[in-house]
């Protein structure tokens, strides 16, 4: 009889590569891959924040968050994002981002020069209290959007798994 798999081994990163955002909670921020759209009609999407992330504990406070999409010339400052730590410091201040109130929101900023923003009201956590997986996914109603960049015509980051990062190479329109 053989040993039952680890815990994570059917997990595979096949799924990349992934269109990095850098969320904003209140005042902090940190990128995320895993998040999608899931309605149009009322428009809304699903994000899963990390257990062990301090915008866990702000998110579930507040109740809000925007979603950014910057450029490939900001990845640098998007990741850093990811190894450093609000809790205890203004970590966007730090990294050189520039926040402003956001049109819809009480208490969360967004970054100034994004390529488009979705400002985020939590519609419901998706996770019983017992749950033990290392991310919460939450539901979120948009509640305002800001239009910059046009996604086909920017050069979107993408996350390719581990610390691998790419952005679109050669495109192709189809023309039916």
């Amino acid at each position: 009889m053989s040993a039952p798999p680890a815990p994570n081994a059917r997990y595979y990163s096949g799924f990349y590569p992934m269109h990095l955002a850098l969320l904003s909670v209140a005042r902090n921020v940190l990128p995320v891959a895993w998040w999608t759209p899931v309605s149009k009609d009322p428009f809304r999407f699903v994000v899963a924040i990390d257990r062990r992330n301090h915008s866990l504990a702000l998110l579930r406070g507040c109740g809000e968050a925007a979603l950014h999409f910057l450029p490939w010339r900001e990845r640098e400052r998007v990741i850093r994002a990811g190894y450093a730590s609000g809790r205890r410091r203004d970590k966007a201040s730090r990294l050189g981002f520039e926040l402003e109130p956001a049109t819809a929101l009480a208490e969360t900023y967004v970054v100034r020069g994004a390529d488009a923003v979705f400002e985020l009201r939590v519609r419901r956590e998706l996770v019983d209290a017992d749950d033990d997986g290392d991310h919460v996914p939450f539901l979120f109603d948009v509640v305002h959007v800001h239009r910059g960049t046009r996604p086909a015509t920017g050069e979107p980051l993408l996350f390719l798994g581990w610390r691998d990062f790419a952005t679109l190479g050669e495109r192709w329109r189809f023309r039916p």
